[in-house]
């Protein structure tokens, strides 16, 4: 085996970016609430995703920044890679740093970013073409018997030789410098580290049946997901490290086979089936492994609680013995005082419940979940957290829209009678009244409000990032938003808060979320003249 390969400082880099670009609602609560720090910016808050794509122009390597809400723009790059056979190109892979393709005249790789410069795509061609080239997640090549790892830059291309891998292998897991791959007999796991001589390593995983093996892709922001067979389970990160958590499970009294547990979609890692294995938050538990009586710290919690799927966001709540605990709270020490059978609550977004009526954390006490009186068939709007900007939940019956925010108090003034039938949340705004709604203020409008919907919008980011100085600027952003029904196209305008009618464009050629139908969009209007046919521009995704 070759030297333990330490990660290079290019990638620890890059988790860290990427650990700080994936937040979920407490995140946003918090920003949206607390006072701006001097390292401040609000690239650390927006969601960033990379994609191939065919357009009128042929294959596109595509960057999406989107603010916190997921549906305004904050900018959107389409480059085109050149030199490609459009006929003959075919998919190979992808890991967090890179895509992997080929055509009829060899095989590519093409990193997700570093590609703002250029005014085309940057990719490197790794091999010449080889219609039967073995190859794992176009980065592991078997030739002349012996695997081989590729990582190109432009024309640079570093190539390194893993002698000791047998040609059998499959995939089960590939990241840019940490890989994992499995033979009949074994499970391998790779490290390579580029930054000094090519060094790598190769170990194997001990206990495992590559037979019975189960990969457990978790949330990418936390950088560990899980191999299991029947009776081992390992924690596994993307530089290619790995821990053997069996005894941790097994001191749990964990019964099930750890292939066969059922991984919950969530930001902390969460199986169920009748019972629950969950990673805990902020401590461990000490054990002991029955097999060897040695003393554990234990990370995980295993309890028959039901974990309570919300419709919208993360998990927040667990059902144990019909009474209501916050996720965190591992050893159920903290029940959440319920006036109604906890067993017919459906939690639907944050603390608002569902059941014959639906039911919330009173705001005085956030222990106790009371009535709100509220019919159960009333019409719910889901919350929509933007950069500095809060539109809260909602929910409509004949008479009333009710704001449920996360302090929601059934003796306070959270509603507002409805004149209209017409209810609708259209982006940053709910519509009820003939007028927009932002979550504090209402602005009437004129418009068919029957056919009336959201087409999308971007962000301006007027400051990115707040000074280090006291009293310098904190980071600023305005939101542009665009919408149409069957007459016309319309701009919000923020200085006088109503529909702005663009006389030029005609609702039949705009989609809705194009981003270069809301740049066009933008770039006219306040121009005057007849409307003008535009053809629209079909993008399909690969």
């Amino acid at each position: 085996m070759k030297t333990y390969a330490k990660l290079t400082t290019k990638y620890i880099l890059f988790r860290h970016v990427t650990a700080l670009l994936k937040l979920n609602g407490l995140c946003l609560l918090l920003f949206l609430s607390a006072p701006v720090f001097a390292s401040e910016c609000y690239s650390y808050h927006t969601y960033k995703a990379h994609a191939i794509i065919k357009n009128q122009h042929g294959l596109c390597y595509q960057f999406t920044e989107k603010d916190p809400n997921g549906f305004s723009y904050v900018k959107q790059i389409n480059k085109q890679i050149k030199g490609i056979d459009l006929d003959t190109y075919k998919y190979a892979g992808e890991d967090e740093a890179t895509f992997m393709f080929s055509d009829k005249n060899g095989f590519y790789q093409l990193p997700k970013d570093g590609q703002y410069d250029e005014k085309t795509a940057i990719y490197s061609k790794i091999l010449p073409a080889n219609a039967s080239q073995k190859h794992i997640n176009g980065r592991l090549f078997l030739i002349n018997n012996k695997w081989v790892y590729f990582s190109g830059w432009k024309e640079n291309i570093t190539k390194v030789v893993l002698n000791e891998l047998p040609s059998n292998i499959s995939n089960v897991k590939c990241f840019s410098f940490g890989i994992f791959v499995k033979s009949d007999k074994q499970v391998f796991a790779i490290r390579i580290d580029l930054s000094e001589d090519k060094k790598y390593t190769i170990e194997t995983i001990p206990n495992l049946n590559p037979s019975q093996l189960v990969y457990y892709a978790c949330n990418p922001a936390q950088n560990e997901d899980f191999i299991a067979d029947e009776t081992h389970i390992f924690s596994v990160r993307n530089e290619g490290s790995f821990e053997d958590i069996t005894p941790q499970f097994l001191a749990l009294g964990v019964k099930r086979k750890f292939n066969q547990l059922k991984l919950v979609d969530n930001p902390t890692a969460m199986w169920w089936s009748d019972w629950v294995i969950k990673k805990r938050e902020g401590h461990s538990v000490s054990g002991k492994n029955p097999l060897t009586g040695e003393e554990l710290d234990i990370n995980f919690s295993y309890s028959a609680s039901t974990p309570l799927r919300p419709r919208y966001g993360n998990i927040a709540y667990v059902r144990f013995q019909n009474k209501i605990y916050p996720i965190w709270d591992d050893d159920f020490s903290q029940p959440y005082d319920v006036k109604t059978d906890a067993s017919k609550l459906e939690a639907i977004e944050g603390k608002l419940f569902k059941g014959d009526d639906f039911y919330y954390f009173e705001a005085d006490n956030d222990m106790k979940i009371i009535s709100t009186k509220i019919t159960a068939d009333a019409q719910f709007f889901p919350g929509v957290y933007s950069y500095g900007a809060y539109l809260p939940k909602a929910l409509t019956d004949e008479k009333y829209i009710y704001f449920i925010g996360d302090r929601f108090n059934i003796h306070l003034e959270n509603k507002k009678e409805l004149t209209s039938k017409i209810v609708k949340q259209l982006g940053m705004f709910y519509l009820f009244n003939n007028a927009f709604y932002d979550g504090e203020k209402s602005y009437p409008i004129k418009a068919d409000y029957e056919t009336l919907y959201f087409l999308g919008s971007f962000v301006e980011v007027i400051n990115g990032c707040a000074g280090n100085m006291p009293n310098t600027p904190q980071v600023q952003v305005k939101y542009h938003q665009f919408f149409k029904d069957k007459n016309s196209v319309y701009y919000f305008d923020d200085k006088t808060k109503k529909l702005q009618t663009i006389p030029t464009a005609d609702p039949a050629d705009y989609k809705a979320h194009d981003y270069d139908d809301l740049q066009h969009l933008y770039k006219i209007k306040d121009v005057k003249g007849a409307l003008k046919k535009r053809l629209n521009r079909a993008l399909i995704i690969i």
